[in-house]
């Protein structure tokens, strides 16, 4: 028998021989072993958010790699549709130069089959007509140079219209491998996406339904210790020891997701080691002229349709959502007082809350101009626009020595000339 239930049998039971347990000393011996049982289910509960959190960093490393591939595939794309381009323009460019050749060569060419229906008279059959002879030997001698010159060019030309033609297929076919290719990828993107949230979900579930099973024991036995007024200081102490369990699971748990979502390095010690959070092509720099008659605070960067945003930086979200000019808004808090700001995006997939790392994707682009009216009207742009804005103790801050390239644009242009 327990202490607790020992104290509550001298308190209430009456002076005789027999030593009967009573209906609320057996309650109470049963909550209390109840209580027993659910600080050894927080306790495991401590474990599996352990693994689970261990399993959160395993999903963010391939939640990296395929971001990664996702940008690689993206710049793949434009360099194809760059080629593609090219290369029609080039085609245009000699069709019309054939065009205009035609009529010349037309012009050639009946001279030439007059010339053979009425050849110039040789000077042994019609010695009297010399002149009209050497007049015939001086036009053939003049034309079928330049005529063999002019079927050779069209010959050339014709030969480098029929490679262009076959070059512009097969850059098509390697387009639409591409373009396959990151379909797939956005998939198992979104896939993952939505096992990180629920692994979240499930560990978070798990330790609110202990914490009010826990809480509704408790209520249980202070209903039957105020019938045991001996049992007051037992009560307290237990309610004391639960707190304890409760406040250092959740110590423990922020110490973990702290531990390994920490930031290899400082932000501040991260200057030229950031990559771009999108690719694409830098419009305005911090500084410029953001057409509202003011300075630009950050970096505005077009990007192409539908483009992957990853974080910059390891950091906690702050804010996701809708917010005034900004349109959709992405705050993410790197530490030592920087915040790291992103608007324009269609869809921010990370919560308010959520610990995210350097390279984990967060949002995707929309297929139009951004609905961020920072920019002013000086900036006419068909692409969908990304905003980054670099903070620090609240005030704006040149991003530029931060990212890796310094002043370079966001993505390497590999378009083939």
């Amino acid at each position: 028998m327990s202490f607790v239930a020992a104290a509550a049998l001298h308190v209430l039971a009456p002076d005789v021989g027999a030593q009967t347990p009573l209906p609320q000393e057996n309650e109470l011996g049963s909550v209390e072993q109840e209580i027993t049982s659910s600080a050894a289910n927080l306790e495991k509960i401590k474990s599996e958010i352990a693994a689970a959190i261990k399993e959160q960093e395993a999903v963010s490393d391939r939640l990296i790699t395929i971001a990664k591939t996702i940008q690689s595939q993206e710049t793949a794309i434009t360099a194809a549709e760059e080629r593609i381009l090219n290369l029609r323009k080039e085609e245009i460019i000699l069709r019309a130069d054939l065009a205009e050749k035609q009529e010349i060569l037309s012009e050639l060419l009946a001279g030439l089959q007059r010339l053979e229906q009425n050849p110039p008279p040789a000077l042994v059959v019609e010695p009297h007509d010399v002149l009209a002879a050497l007049r015939g030997a001086m036009m053939f001698g003049t034309l079928v140079p330049e005529l063999r010159g002019e079927a050779e060019i069209l010959a050339r030309k014709l030969t480098r219209l029929d490679r262009i033609r076959t070059a512009v297929e097969k850059e098509k076919s390697a387009l639409s491998t591409s373009v396959t290719s990151l379909k797939t990828a956005q998939i198992d993107l979104d896939q993952l996406i939505a096992q990180k949230k629920q692994l979240v979900f499930d560990n978070s579930g798990k330790l609110a339904g202990e914490k009010r099973r826990a809480s509704e024991l408790a209520e249980r036995a202070k209903s039957l210790k105020q019938l045991i007024a001996d049992l007051a200081a037992a009560r307290l102490k237990q309610e004391a020891r639960k707190t304890r369990e409760a406040l250092a699971l959740e110590a423990e748990r922020k110490r973990q997701e702290a531990f390994l979502l920490r930031p290899s390095v400082a932000f501040s010690s991260a200057k030229g080691r950031l990559e771009y959070p999108v690719q694409g092509q830098i419009l305005k720099r911090f500084g410029q002229d953001d057409g509202l008659g003011s300075e630009l605070r950050g970096l505005a960067v077009a990007t192409r349709a539908q483009a992957q945003i990853i974080a910059p930086a390891a950091g906690k979200v702050e804010f996701a959502g809708p917010f005034r000019s900004y349109g959709q808004l992405l705050i993410l808090n790197a530490g030592e007082g920087y915040l790291v700001l992103m608007a324009g995006m269609k869809e921010i997939s990370a919560d308010i809350g959520q610990s995210v790392r350097a390279g984990e994707p967060v949002g995707i682009m929309g297929k139009g101009p951004s609905s961020v009216t920072l920019l002013g009207d000086q900036v006419q742009e068909a692409r969908p626009v990304l905003y980054v804005e670099f903070r620090k103790n609240g005030e704006a801050v040149d991003s530029a020595p931060w990212w890796i390239g310094g002043t370079k644009e966001a993505f390497k242009d590999e378009i083939s000339q």
